[in-house]
């Protein structure tokens, strides 16, 4: 018989690999066992109080089985069985809910299922379980944004850029939070960032015309968006943002010609 917070009892001649608990917390040979057990643990040393009573420690097999079920749960979301994977996930939680691993791999499972909300509630419980994770922050914040908590977007985007400032995809992401937020000067700043990790990068440079032309700044904007209608004829959202900018420097014919050749692009 084994004492742990769930107590155990095996055949070992029947089951040597302790396969089958037989504990059912009655019957006469079960007693008679464990006053024998009293009687051999009233012989040992005292040991230190853990401070908890046995039933409320956590049972160390549990651990293991929490491992095998992450494992399994990846082996099946790497074969597109998104309804195993949840239902491993889950069976982990019941045993560990305080596992950061699970909480974010059933958040960025209910993220590929398109339940947005649902996975930014896992992925926040992950975040303050794990606050230095950069990855499980990001993707909350990813979570966030597709639910329209712009708020939560950038605080929880802000979060992991302070642990990992490098990212771009991060500093992209950030830079369109604070455009819905209409925070274009904030906007600016992250887009400018993202350009420092790659120049070339048309989201950013894109987005900071985004964010100037909400300041007004049509002429801070205007350089860059010609260029890159010149290099990239078959942006339409470039041109789109080059007629405001022609707008808004009272260039209408310009406006209306960038305005047409988007058009046309569209209705491709």
């Amino acid at each position: 018989m084994i004492e742990a917070p769930r107590p155990e009892l095996y055949d070992l001649h029947a089951d040597p690999k302790e396969l089958k608990n037989l504990y059912t917390g009655d019957g006469s040979k079960l007693q008679s066992m464990q006053a024998e057990m009293a009687k051999w643990k009233a012989k040992l040393p005292p040991q230190p109080a853990s401070g908890k009573p046995a039933e409320t420690l956590p049972d160390p097999k549990d651990k293991v089985e929490v491992q095998n079920l992450l494992h399994n749960a990846m082996l099946a979301s790497d074969d597109n069985r998104s309804g195993d994977a949840r239902s491993f996930l889950e069976k982990a939680l019941k045993l560990d809910p305080s596992s950061p691993t699970a909480l974010r791999q059933l958040g960025e499972l209910e993220f590929t299922a398109g339940d947005f909300a649902k996975a930014a509630t896992h992925l926040k419980r992950a975040c303050a379980l794990r606050p230095e994770d950069s990855t499980a922050a990001f993707e909350l914040g990813e979570a966030a944004e597709k639910s329209g908590d712009w708020p939560g977007a950038r605080d929880a985007l802000e979060s992991s850029l302070k642990l990992a400032p490098s990212q771009l995809p991060a500093r992209l992401l950030l830079g369109h939070v604070y455009l819905q937020l209409k925070d274009a000067k904030n906007a600016e700043d992250q887009f400018e960032a993202a350009l420092l990790v790659d120049s070339n990068n048309r989201e950013g440079r894109l987005g900071l015309a985004e964010a100037q032309i909400q300041q007004s700044d049509f002429a801070g904007a205007l350089p860059d968006l010609e260029a890159l209608t010149k290099a990239a004829p078959g942006n339409a959202a470039a041109l789109r943002l080059l007629a405001r900018v022609y707008r808004g420097l009272g260039r209408e014919q310009d406006a209306k010609r960038a305005d047409s050749q988007a058009a046309a692009l569209e209705s491709r």
